[in-house]
């Protein structure tokens, strides 16, 4: 009987580009579902964070009984009964520009315990001058607010500096700014950066806050008339708020 060679039939080339086309389609959708299941992990958790956040603060304010002077601030400034006790009991060194001279009168009635410094043209560059002399005389407080902006763009250099200064254990509240100059998403952008970078150092979002209402500017759209001011204290007593609670 005559032996007959075997030949295998080489496998359809488009049945294997079909075969591939369907792994790899496979292995798309394996990704993406992954991919969204970690993302809603990550909502749900962001949410579940949020609302646990949300009631230990409802909880904080049903405790409080607010003094005398403390309801007429919180009624003036809107502010929770949590924010204006927060507010009224934190010992905050508050170092600025111009605008600060605007609004040192709220800043001190909201802050009971302030020392606030404020300078026309004041830039960053003196800020880490400033910072060194106030923590060497023991004026440095354990929580720091700074506004400057307005007059120039700060450099990384300076920024450093002062953190060094400051250390890791003092807070520092950073306001952001709104100013018609060709330097104020310059300064925002690099507040932010650093607020996010370190964890001591929160950003204080005035651009934000103050967006839409240019009533609140005087007319050289960069200090405040007194509605600003209220608003500006109100702002920065919310997110202080915010951190500590």
């Amino acid at each position: 009987m005559p032996k007959h060679s075997l030949k295998k039939k080489p496998m359809n080339r488009s049945l294997l580009l079909s075969l591939g086309a369907i792994i790899v389609v496979g292995l798309l959708m394996f990704t993406v579902g992954k991919v969204s299941q970690g993302n809603q992990s990550h909502v749900s958790a962001t949410r579940s964070a949020k609302q646990t956040k949300k009631a230990k603060v409802a909880k904080l304010n049903a405790k409080i009984h607010l003094t005398k002077r403390e309801k007429k601030i919180a009624a003036h400034y809107k502010l929770t009964k949590l924010e204006t006790r927060t507010a009224s009991k934190t010992s905050i060194t508050a170092i600025g520009d111009s605008v600060m001279i605007d609004v040192k009168p709220d800043i001190k009635r909201v802050f009971h315990h302030s020392a606030v410094s404020g300078s026309v043209g004041r830039q960053f560059y003196s800020l880490p001058g400033i910072v060194r002399q106030l923590k060497a005389r023991g004026h440095l407080a354990k929580y720091i607010v700074i506004n400057l902006g307005i007059n120039g763009p700060p450099t990384q250099h300076d920024i450093n500096s002062v953190l060094k200064t400051v250390g890791k254990k003092r807070q520092i509240f950073w306001i952001n700014t709104r100013v018609p100059r060709h330097w104020q998403n310059t300064t925002n952008r690099m507040i932010a950066r650093n607020a996010k970078k370190h964890s001591n150092v929160h950003l204080v979002n005035w651009y934000k806050a103050s967006k839409g209402h240019k009533g609140w500017y005087a007319s050289d759209r960069v200090h405040l008339d007194l509605t600003g001011e209220k608003y500006y204290a109100r702002t920065l007593a919310k997110r202080v708020s915010e951190v500590l609670n």
